[in-house]
């Protein structure tokens, strides 16, 4: 290899070590720093681009094959045509608006479409991150965003299949378009149906052997492999390198493979973000700044307004609908791709696909910090709610919730209708004791309907809705939702309107627990923690240790976890 690959790499590495360890003493997602570093290592060292370029590609297949792992077409299904039906209208209509936006500003007709289609979707791998290190990935809103994604990630591969269809102008784009759709979709069914009969009796042949170094070969071999089967055919090698792991998503060994690829992939992919930044030429940047940066305003501004306005439509408002659509304004990492893709086909000039990556960069850069205002602005518009009507419709309930029954007393509230308030629910059936649950999931609250649960649809974070279930007559509230500001909502309601009812309430991290410990709640459980202590409880009596000692035991393990808490 060529020593000056070898210093470049070195370099490269070097300065990606610097900046994530910048971004996680700034509290921010590694991801960002390793990009802003790009940025500023294209500016300081003259490094030989095509060499790294090439490796850093690797990068991106080996991403794509990985999301494709994650994605689960079974969990996929269930997430509704809420995800579905507002992220591909979400994507037509911010295409349109954005192409009509660029074209009067001056841009030509194709490098627009690029634009527009590049600016339609958005960031999976940060928004997960995002949701996963706030636990709320199994929220209403983390739902509905991870669906929203997901979709957006499968509609990748029609834009990247009528991408080449640019090259030939858009006079007669739209048959050549149909023409490459339709070549495109046979050969990623084949490939798909070929894998899907293939992959599995390949994995299992491969995992039988015990050998980790052999999981590890299969994972890769697969990805380049279809990547390179279908560059043959004119499709994009990451396309092909994402649909090897969506094959492999549904089998066994769907986690043995990922977790034994993930680092050798998170290095490639660090150098593919890393990158980024050297596809920015540096006069572009300095001459264009207010152009970036006024592009990526506006492209914020259009998504956020685009989903707002559509989770309205889907019956979605308050704070979920703001989370979703603010959350989701950013451009995503397959813009990226979809740049790096046009400007190699001479659809996108330099200059124009360093504009492009530049205005995604600036809305991923932007993102962190828009997510943390999100939630002080819903409360913010919520206070002025009562003078403004208009903002009263977005940011609390549309529909005014009835009462569920006459007369309800001495019954339980159980907020959120997930595993922890079905397996509540099941108990007190069992017990004959009356219940009523409230839940924001149109999916759930159907379920619960066909089985005959006394069940409301309704954010229960506002007062009406708790209202509606006479909170203030029940005997319990249990607060079993993932989220602490709904929690906090909720026993804010409780304290003021219903102080004799006993609030218990779930908590995920050790910090949550602290903060509902001084709101006054009766009782505040960790699901974790309480797996913990089932778990002990039992490696003690299955050591012969007496009943006094293992209560000793855990009642100390109870007070340690209380100070940590603190």
């Amino acid at each position: 290899m060529d020593k000056a690959i070898i210093g470049d790499l070195f370099f490269i590495l070097l300065a990606a070590l610097l900046g994530g360890v910048a971004a996680r003493i700034l509290k921010l997602p590694t991801l960002l720093g390793y990009i802003v570093i790009g940025v500023l290592l294209n500016v300081v060292l003259p490094i030989d681009h095509g060499g790294v370029e090439s490796v850093a590609q690797i990068g991106v297949i080996l991403l794509l094959f990985s999301v494709g792992i994650e994605l689960s077409l079974s969990k996929f299904v269930r997430v509704g045509y809420v995800a579905v039906l507002g992220a591909l209208v979400e994507m037509a209509v911010v295409t349109g608006v954005v192409w009509a936006m660029l074209t009067a500003s001056g841009f030509e007709g194709i490098p627009a479409m690029v634009f527009a289609l590049a600016f339609s979707l958005s960031s999976t791998a940060l928004v997960v991150k995002i949701l996963e290190d706030r636990a709320e990935t199994d929220s209403i809103h983390g739902e509905i965003m991870i669906g929203w994604l997901l979709t957006q990630d499968l509609a990748v591969i029609p834009i990247m299949a009528i991408l080449p269809t640019l090259t030939d102008g858009m006079a007669n784009w739209g048959g050549t378009a149909v023409n490459s759709l339709l070549v495109s979709a046979f050969l990623v069914s084949a490939v798909f149906f070929l894998g899907r009969m293939l992959a599995p009796a390949l994995t299992h042949i491969v995992a039988s052997t015990n050998s980790r170094e052999l999981m590890v070969l299969v994972g890769i071999s697969l990805a380049l492999g279809t990547a390179f089967l279908v560059s043959n055919f004119g499709i994009s090698p990451a396309l092909g390198a994402f649909l090897a792991g969506v094959v492999i998503s549904d089998t066994q060994e769907n986690h043995a493979i990922f977790s034994e690829t993930r680092p050798l992939r998170d290095v490639f992919v660090i150098l593919f973000f890393v990158t980024l930044g050297f596809f920015i030429t540096p006069a572009v940047l300095i001459h264009k700044i207010g152009f970036i940066l006024s592009l990526a305003i506006l492209v914020i501004l259009i998504k956020a307004l685009v989903i707002l306005m559509l989770m309205l439509f889907l019956g979605y408002r308050g704070k979920t609908a703001m989370i979703v659509s603010f959350g989701m304004s950013q451009v995503g990492e397959f813009s990226f791709v979809i740049f790096l893709a046009a400007r190699s086909l001479n659809i996108l000039s330099e200059e124009y696909a360093s504009i492009g990556i530049a205005t995604a960069l600036a809305t991923l850069i932007a993102t962190p910090f828009i997510y943390k205002l999100i939630v002080p602005l819903w409360r913010r518009l919520k206070r002025l709610s009562g003078r403004w009507p208009v903002i009263g419709s977005i940011v609390s309930p549309g529909v005014r919730a009835r009462k569920v029954e006459s007369g309800l007393k001495d019954h339980v509230v159980i907020c959120g209708f997930g595993r922890m308030g079905s397996w509540i629910g099941k108990a007190l059936d069992s017990e004959k004791i009356p219940y009523v649950v409230i839940d924001y999931n149109q999916r759930v609250v159907k379920q619960a309907q066909r089985k005959g649960i006394r069940i409301i649809y309704g954010d229960p974070a506002e007062p009406n809705v708790l209202d509606s279930v006479s909170v203030s007559e029940a005997k319990a509230v249990v607060v079993a939702i993932p989220d602490l500001v709904v929690q906090e909502e909720i026993i804010s309601y409780c304290q003021n309107q219903a102080k004799k009812v006993k609030v218990i309430a779930r908590a995920h991290l050790d910090e949550d627990v602290a903060k509902l410990s001084h709101l006054r709640v009766k009782k505040v459980v960790q699901p974790e923690f309480e797996a913990a202590v089932t778990v002990v409880r039992d490696i003690f009596t299955s050591m012969g240790k007496s009943h006094d000692e293992t209560g000793n035991m855990l009642r100390a393990l109870r007070r340690l976890h209380t100070v940590n808490s603190a």
